[in-house]
């Protein structure tokens, strides 16, 4: 059996010999190189997938350099545009956040003074007669008044005057209007008011001098009479004026004169 089994080895390198001697000559050394060449290939190919498996499962080293991240490389733009190093302490710019936090002081505003403003109305004085108006007027009794030459039975001034002395409440509306002691326009053709009195003239007074004249005879009444004529109360300064130019007594009661009283 041992003999049997050896004759398909011996006959197979034989004839694998005696195939290669019977190629052409050289044949055999190419078959030999190109097997090499496929195995050589191989194994390089093997080794180079053995090496980029290592690169890429194996840890790094600690002590390699590592590669600067982005904010290395932000940190040295920053450092590049670093401010200039501050001048002198008088002269260094304040940053924007110091001038957000400076205090402009605002100077305090004078104090205005309040002024109270006071206002005191000034009294009308236009119903009081001076002096020197009252220098050519005549005064009740004298001549002029009526009654012919004063005296008579029409003197009508002197009792307008005598009336005006015997009423309390003359004195209390010449107290009242602060006219005591002056000289007063009653009438000029109108009844003037006094002072800050609502009415024409003196109330109390004109109502005294019109009730005596109403109840004084006609011919008295639509006596001619001319320029200014004083009645005075019992002090004697204060004094009441009344007429203006050509007038009779009816016309202080707004009644004027008939012709045939003319």
């Amino acid at each position: 059996m041992s003999g049997k089994g050896n004759l398909p080895l011996e006959a197979g390198h034989s004839g694998s010999a005696f195939q290669d001697n019977l190629g052409p000559p050289g044949a055999g050394a190419s078959a030999r190189r190109q097997r090499r060449d496929r195995f050589m290939a191989g194994v390089f190919t093997v080794a180079a997938h053995g090496i980029l498996l290592a690169i890429l499962i194996w840890p790094r080293s600690a002590s390699s350099p590592s590669k600067p991240d982005e904010s290395q490389s932000l940190t040295l733009v920053s450092i590049a545009d670093l401010p200039k190093p501050p001048g002198p302490p008088d002269q260094t710019e304040p940053k924007p956040a110091e001038l957000r936090d400076v205090v402009t002081p605002v100077p305090p505003h004078p104090a205005i003074p309040v002024l109270e403003v006071t206002t005191t109305p000034v009294p009308d004085n236009s119903d009081l007669l001076s002096e020197s108006q009252i220098a050519g007027a005549t005064s009740a009794g004298e001549e002029g008044t009526g009654g012919g030459g004063g005296g008579g039975s029409c003197d009508l001034a002197r009792a307008v005057q005598r009336a005006l002395r015997r009423d309390p409440l003359v004195r209390t509306a010449v107290e009242g209007a602060n006219r005591q002691g002056k000289s007063i326009m009653m009438w000029n053709g109108d009844w003037v008011r006094s002072g800050g009195q609502d009415g024409k003239g003196l109330s109390a007074v004109r109502e005294a001098i019109m009730w005596e004249v109403a109840f004084s005879p006609e011919s008295c009444r639509h006596e001619r009479m001319h320029g200014l004529v004083l009645l005075s109360l019992a002090d004697g300064s204060t004094r009441f004026a009344v007429g203006s130019g050509d007038w009779r007594w009816s016309d202080l009661l707004g009644v004027r004169g008939t012709a045939s009283a003319r």
